[in-house]
């Protein structure tokens, strides 16, 4: 087996020292990402999340436990520093199960493909949106009165009630919209940091 830093083939695999550190940096790099995405959809006007904006991408490269913990670890900082409800970190997590789950089926129906498909990444997406949605909508209504900690969804949950005047129900329409296009930015971002980071892998193999 090659020794690579991004093995093609099983990112939990062959757990050599290079693949250790990169593991560790990554994981580490994506976590404060993910926390500093969050910040940024504070100030942005179009409501986002950008809470778990390279978790899809440190699943990709380096496996389910990695994930998980850039998952798990972004919410915690999220809930220390920007007083984000600890129980949104399910959510964070089943983007990442989700991610890894589709990884998987991928490779073991594609062995001989080198690279994951840019669809695989679209998949795992529209799969964390949905599960964020019913996830995330339920713990908003039900835990924290559907309030998000983030003032752009927070706003946009208020206009939709001023419709329909049911809060549960607004909850779910705002957080399922902004779950799909938040996603949809995420997988697209984590497509391309994975395609650029195999490409330097493959640089650097090259003797």
């Amino acid at each position: 087996m090659s020794g690579n830093l991004i093995n093609k083939r099983l990112p939990d695999k062959n757990w050599t020292p290079r693949r250790i550190i990169f593991t560790v940096l990554f994981t580490a790099i994506s976590i404060g990402i993910n926390y500093l995405g969050s910040f940024l959809a504070g100030l942005i006007a179009f409501p986002l999340y950008l809470d778990s904006v390279m978790t899809i991408a440190v699943t990709a490269l380096c496996g389910l436990v990695p994930g998980l913990i850039c998952a798990f670890s972004s919410n915690l900082l999220l809930f220390i520093f920007a007083h984000t409800g600890i129980f949104f970190s399910a959510c964070h997590l089943s983007t990442a199960l989700l991610a890894w789950l589709i990884f998987r089926s991928e490779r073991k129906n594609h062995p001989n493909e080198s690279l994951l498909s840019a669809d695989s990444f679209m998949w795992a997406g529209f799969l964390a949106a949905i599960s964020n949605s019913i996830i995330g909508d339920t713990i908003s209504a039900v835990v924290y009165g559907a309030n998000t900690s983030i003032p752009q969804v927070d706003n946009a949950v208020q206009g939709i009630y001023v419709v329909i005047r049911s809060l549960p129900i607004a909850a779910y329409i705002g957080g399922t919209i902004t779950n799909f296009v938040d996603k949809l930015v995420s997988a697209t971002i984590c497509l391309f940091v994975y395609r650029v980071v195999k490409r330097i892998d493959t640089v650097r193999s090259i003797p």
